[in-house]
């Protein structure tokens, strides 16, 4: 891989399509909603668009319980709007990138429909079953959702395995016939003009052959990485023939096999989405472990130097908000956010932005379970009361880490519901969206959305913030996280104060050098001991002899 990749030098925006604008006035987003702001993607200055899931679906998991792979759903519009919609992007030099659900399909999907209709058929195979009777679960594995991962037909005597929701059946990547058919679905949308895919949930589609219990029954019957492999080469020739941008969705993978699936020559991705750096506390601890993030990313940074490409990203359509998972959204709200844009994005890698991000927004903050519409935290409140925990502490766990909270309409203004439709959204929005929203943020020298720009333009101009190698320095702190970047013997510091107390820099030499960017309102004169809570800078450092 080099310069010639150009998704190394790219800034990618993933827009949660039912969640981005409404223009058929259903308060639902829509694949036009999308066309109508295209200005707006290319003031941001992004590269490529990764749009959600949009295929038709059965409504129990926002999207990702597809029915039809060839296909858009009715609430987001039709075919033709997709074909116009990737049309306006390519001609504003936006390259589009969409979602693929490989791991399963909704129960409703015709696969699966034919699978019950005849137990004896082709289409039985296209998923997994184990011979059982009603009341006995052929193993112990639990989906990620809670409770058992199989639910008994009686037709067929057997049980099917859903690694998450009851109406989501895995599909059987060990029968050839489902390579096949997700290649040629990779193909027909290749055909309609899209230029990459994630592809989602990559690591959980080996399952164990002996389906024998297991130590960890959420997790421990489709961690096999290595068997993964002859499903991901299936799928290579039809990704590279279309010189297609390869992204995974890959959770709990290690750093080893990052390194094999992304080698330029015999890898299968172009880019990896691990969560490593965004599962360190469960409860919403208030102490962002600082030391735990520098040693985790500064691993992924130096195993992918010469290996591979990182893809950078803090939030996306499954995370809580960044500002309120990572930073202050009460004390320091702006001042944090920016601070996390600055941390993350000049990191050697292809950034990713959810929408949203840009300007700031902190978690939905809702206060009543009627707000949620999230499948996973709808189960996670009613299995929490039915073991006798207060209603106040599950709202409070959700109220941290539910998915629901990067779901909210997008604000583009002050005006009803944020300007994202005229009707009562499908998701209750967010409740700043009269002061963050769009309309004041770009009008703002010191806005959010203004620094990201600025960040952006930055990491696209400068050939050391793309591809110069990273360097930690290590301030043996919880505050701190400090690294550089240098090219050719140009130097660039990062220094972010990722706490709420100030913290000094004596641990590293800033001179002689040139601060470039700040999220404070000083100059370069101002007291370089001293980094206030939140404070974030870049300099350019003096070239190397």
């Amino acid at each position: 891989m080099g310069d010639a990749q150009w998704w190394q030098r790219a800034v990618g925006y993933q827009i949660y399509p039912q969640s981005f604008l409404d223009t058929n006035h259903d308060g639902i987003g829509d694949l036009a909603g999308i066309q109508q702001r295209i200005d707006y993607l290319k003031t941001l200055r992004v590269d490529f668009v990764w749009i959600a899931s949009f295929y038709p679906s059965g409504g129990v998991d926002n999207g990702y319980d597809v029915t039809q792979y060839r296909g858009v759903a009715p609430q987001f519009g039709t075919l033709a709007d997709f074909d116009q919609l990737v049309a306006a992007l390519h001609a504003a030099d936006i390259k589009v990138v969409i979602d693929l659900a490989l791991n399963h399909t909704s129960s409703e999907h015709p696969w699966f429909q034919r699978a019950l209709a005849d137990p004896t058929g082709p289409y039985h195979d296209y998923y997994i079953w184990r011979p059982t009777t009603p009341d006995v679960a052929p193993n112990n594995w639990e989906s990620v959702f809670g409770g058992s991962a199989w639910t008994y037909h009686e037709a067929s005597q057997a049980a099917y395995l859903h690694t998450f929701a009851r109406k989501q059946p895995d599909l059987n990547w060990e029968n050839p016939a489902v390579q096949q058919e997700m290649a040629a679905i990779i193909q027909w949308w290749a055909d309609r003009g899209v230029d990459g895919f994630r592809l989602d949930g990559v690591t959980h589609l080996k399952k164990r052959a002996d389906f024998a219990d297991v130590a960890q029954p959420r997790t421990g019957y489709y961690q096999d990485f290595a068997g993964v492999t002859p499903y991901l080469a299936a799928l290579k020739p039809v990704l590279q023939r279309n010189h297609l941008l390869a992204i995974g969705e890959a959770g709990g993978i290690d750093m080893a096999t990052a390194q094999r699936w992304l080698d330029p020559d015999t890898g299968y991705f172009d880019l990896l989405l691990e969560f490593d750096h965004v599962h360190y506390w469960e409860d919403a601890e208030p102490k962002l472990p600082v030391a735990a993030l520098r040693e985790n990313l500064s691993k992924w940074q130096l195993a992918m130097a010469d290996k591979g490409w990182n893809a950078l990203f803090i939030e996306n359509h499954d995370l809580p908000r960044a500002v309120s998972y990572y930073g202050n959204p009460v004390d320091y709200r702006r001042r944090s956010a920016k601070a996390l844009g600055l941390w993350y994005l000049l990191m050697k890698g292809t950034p990713f932005i959810y929408q949203g991000q840009e300007l700031g927004l902190p978690n939905a903050q809702f206060d009543s379970i009627a707000d949620y519409r999230d499948l996973d935290s709808r189960l996670y409140y009613r299995q929490q009361r039915a073991q006798g925990v207060a209603e106040s502490k599950i709202l409070k766990q959700l109220a941290a880490k539910s998915r629901d909270n990067a779901r909210t309409p997008f604000p583009w203004n002050g005006e009803a519901y944020g300007g994202f439709s005229d009707q009562q959204p499908w998701i209750t929005p967010t409740q700043l969206a009269e002061r963050v929203n769009v309309e004041r943020e770009s009008h703002d020298p010191y806005s959010v959305f203004t620094f990201y720009r600025q960040l952006i333009q930055l990491k696209k101009t400068v050939p050391t913030l793309q591809k110069g190698r990273y360097e930690l320095i290590d301030t043996k702190d919880d505050q701190l996280y400090v690294y550089r970047r240098t090219y050719n013997g140009d130097n660039w510091l990062i220094v972010v104060n990722m706490s709420n107390e100030t913290a000094t820099t004596q641990e590293f030499d800033l001179n002689p050098s040139e601060m470039i960017v700040t999220n404070m309102r000083i100059d370069s004169a101002s007291d370089d001991t001293q980094i206030q809570p939140w404070e974030a800078r870049l300099y350019h450092l003096r070239k190397l002899e």
